[in-house]
């Protein structure tokens, strides 16, 4: 038996990203590039679906995660000199503040900074395909990638591991100097200095920790400069990929023969989500709750490359803050909805031998439009193509992301299994 979708979609997914990387090139969130890319699959959508929907929502587009790390990490570079002073709570003082930030900005994406930076329009784009048989949907399906794209990370070329080292020992010398600076309030009337002049001072507490401290701190400043390319990615994986397959699910469902029975399947794409999953907040924000509360959401991100896809079932780098103790949790989702994507993919293998290995996987750096469903409570997983062994994706904030360098062999290995997920919930409610 053939897959749904034969090598017919794979050249239409292909071809729509390299018209959007050639025409338009690299999306900054808000900026007219990403406006004149919704337009585009907009009026893709437009060709398979009846109705169509745009919400428009106003978000600052440099604040996450560009600004979190300048912020963050200028406070506690201005505290570190106050350590070898008089006045080393002044470094308490911006070490907290600065740890604060980055942690409640990356962590747990709020979004304080907002206030000190430009805001801009997004929008989210998406087209219904509503159900044959029933009248009122039993069900909703909502499938989505991104339209922006992202600022190059070079550190990303390294991998997953070796930017969480860098990125979290960063931090470690955060909490090391607050540390510091609170004891040596403690310490400043008992241990006589050894150098002293104005307010500059310096014990023999201060010379020992100073000799880790000093390669440490050129590791930081070498985060805070590096950290962050100066240019914008094409973004053809991350994620065109995700939204080409949601187009390409429109596509094949509106044809009369593949149209479900019973359900409605939603297809689009958010904005902003490089900005720190903006757009699938203001989706949820925006969206009626009949909808939503009757949903699976399936985020479909940078699915063109890697040697095998993950099924998301917990995005953990992201927290949340809930009644239950320990009271604050990593996001985890929805076994309703990966539980049956994964039963998708079992489906696609039954009909042909070889397909790229697919898993059910937590991630645990960086994270998709799914948190921002799975924190409110409402069903939802993420599939993503990568590495098998990390799930990092391919060519990630990477300059080498463009057309060229997709797979789209894994592009339609995950739009079969979306289409097989579509289908079996449909059956559901024969």
């Amino acid at each position: 038996m053939p897959l749904k979708a034969d090598k017919e979609y794979s050249e239409y997914m292909v071809n729509f990203i390299t018209e959007i990387c050639d025409k338009i090139g690299p999306r900054l969130a808000t900026q007219k590039e990403e406006h004149a890319c919704i337009d585009v699959i907009n009026k893709e959508l437009g060709k398979y679906c009846k109705e169509t929907f745009t919400q428009e929502f106003k978000t600052a587009f440099l604040a996450y995660p560009r600004g979190l790390v300048r912020w963050g990490g200028g406070l506690c570079t201005i505290g570190f000199f106050f350590l070898f002073t008089t006045l080393p709570y002044i470094c308490t003082i911006l070490g907290l503040v600065g740890l604060f930030i980055v942690i409640s900005e990356l962590l747990f994406l709020k979004e304080y900074l907002d206030i000190v930076y430009k805001k801009g329009i997004s929008k989210n784009i998406f087209g219904i395909i509503n159900p044959k048989k029933a009248t009122t949907p039993k069900k909703y399906l909502i499938f989505g990638g991104h339209s922006d794209s992202a600022i190059e990370l070079p550190y990303a070329k390294l991998g997953v591991k070796s930017m969480q080292k860098r990125l979290y020992g960063a931090i470690a010398l955060g909490i090391f100097a607050i540390l510091w600076s609170i004891i040596k309030i403690f310490l400043l009337g008992i241990l006589a200095p050894v150098v002293s002049y104005s307010i500059f001072n310096l014990n023999w507490m201060d010379i020992i920790l100073i000799i880790p401290f000093v390669p440490w701190f050129i590791f930081f400043l070498n985060i805070l400069f590096r950290f962050f390319g100066s240019k914008l990615v094409k973004g053809a994986n991350d994620n065109l990929s995700g939204v080409a397959v949601s187009c390409a699910i429109a596509k094949f469902l509106s044809q009369e023969e593949n149209r479900p029975n019973n359900v409605a399947v939603i297809c689009g794409s958010f904005g902003a989500e490089e900005a720190g999953q903006r757009g699938s907040k203001a989706f949820v924000k925006q969206t009626s709750k009949e909808i939503l509360q009757n949903s699976y959401t399936v985020v479909v991100e940078s699915c063109g490359g890697g040697n095998g896809v993950g099924i998301l079932s917990a995005e953990t780098m992201y927290l949340t803050v809930n009644g239950k103790f320990p009271f604050i949790h990593p996001i985890t989702h929805n076994p309703e909805v990966y539980n049956r994507m994964y039963k998708g993919f079992e489906k696609a293998r039954e009909k042909r031998k070889g397909l790229p290995p697919t898993e059910l996987v937590a991630a645990k750096f960086a994270g998709t439009d799914a948190v921002r469903f799975s924190e409110k409570g409402l069903p939802a997983c993420a599939i993503v193509g990568g590495g098998i062994e990390t799930l990092f994706i391919k060519n990630w904030h990477s300059l080498d992301d463009s057309p060229e360098n997709l797979d789209k062999n894994i592009m339609n290995h995950v739009l079969n299994i979306c289409l097989e997920f579509v289908e079996l919930v449909d059956k559901e409610y024969d």
